[in-house]
Parts: structure tokens; sequence; C-alpha cells
């Protein structure tokens, strides 16, 4: 049986929206997810005074490193940090002998 740890509500404007994040998780989420989705909400828009319906959904992660993710990128829209970047980067190859010759 699954066992999903940390979980968040989030509230979208349309099914699109919900459908981006979805697809961000598939492309971005290493460990167990879950989405459940709990309903629609009407909500009243203090600036302007008119009703919109909101779907309500909750996201459920395995891992706390893509609960973290998923709420930093994704939700704050933050980018990760250049640091980490720079750690996973590759060491550069010698080059070999044609490299040399040719160079």
């Amino acid at each position: 049986m699954s066992s999903y740890s940390f979980e968040t509500t989030m509230k979208f404007k349309n099914r699109g929206d919900m459908e981006k994040a979805e697809d961000w998780i598939n492309a971005n989420i290493k460990g167990l997810w879950a989405l459940e989705f709990l309903g629609m909400q009407e909500e009243m828009s203090v600036d302007t005074g008119l009703r919109s319906n909101v779907l309500k959904v909750l996201f459920k992660f395995g891992r706390k490193e893509d609960f973290e993710r998923f709420r930093t990128e994704y939700v704050l829209g933050k980018t990760p940090s250049p640091q980490k970047a720079a750690v996973t980067k590759a060491p550069a190859k010698p080059k070999g002998f044609f490299a040399r010759l040719f160079s």
C-alpha cells in the first residue's frame, strides 16, 4: 500500500490549470505522488464582486524532496538555486589523441 506523508491543497480556476500542474509533476517528480479532486467551490472576488467557480485539488507526495520541489518551484514559482546546478555538472573529459591532433 502506498504511503503519502506530504500533502498540499491548491485552487485552480479551470481544468487546464490543474492539468498543467499534473504535467509539471510528471516531468519533475521522481517518487510516489497522487492527485485527489476535492470538488468545486464558488468564490467571490473582492476586487470585482463577481463569483467564479474554483477547483480544489489535494496533491500527495511520498518523498519530502518532491513535496518541497513542487511547493517552491511550481506553487511559489522560484527557480532552483544555481549552486545545485553547478554541483551536478559533469567534469570535463580530457581530450583524446585525435582531439588534440586536430585542434
